[in-house]
């Protein structure tokens, strides 16, 4: 059963929400997905905070791909406020070298160790990546609508082929 349809954009088809759904289904065979579409000029885009194990490695190795602002906090935590859009493609740089990612937050004082913070993400550079088909890390952005509340059981035998 899927419980919660992908949410697209409708005018340009781009997929808003629901990526891990939609692979899930690739695999299994589907040739159909639920899906809603939406105004993404309504929809509000939002970015995580990403927390990854911290070590002089790997505080180095993101000083080096991205301007950065660090901050030490009480905790002993570390946090690394990125620069620029183009930060984005630099963590997803950064996690190729190896530096896995542990949990994403909307609050990086939830988060604890080497806390990266890219600056808020922009429509324009989601509708960029998507049309250039360089695609942001995964848990870059957080799409805010209503449509996410809504419930949608499709039974997975109606969407395989």
């Amino acid at each position: 059963m899927v419980h919660r349809p992908l949410i697209v954009d409708a005018a340009t088809m781009m997929l808003i929400d629901g990526a891990h759904r939609l692979e899930a289904l690739r695999r299994l065979g589907a040739s159909l997905a639920p899906v809603i579409a939406v105004d993404y000029s309504q929809v509000e885009v939002a970015g995580w905070a990403r927390e990854y194990e911290l070590s002089d490695e790997a505080l180095s190795a993101i000083k080096r791909l991205a301007p950065v602002s660090v901050r030490g906090r009480q905790d002993g935590s570390v946090v690394v406020r990125l620069e620029g859009l183009k930060s984005y493609y630099d963590v997803r740089e950064f996690e190729a070298d190896g530096f896995e990612l542990r949990r994403v937050s909307a609050s990086p004082g939830a988060l604890r160790g080497l806390i990266v913070v890219p600056p808020r993400p922009t429509r324009e550079l989601v509708l960029s990546a998507a049309e250039s088909g360089e695609l942001l890390p995964p848990r870059s952005t957080r799409h805010i609508t209503i449509a996410k509340r809504i419930a949608m059981p499709v039974p997975l035998s109606s969407l395989l082929a």
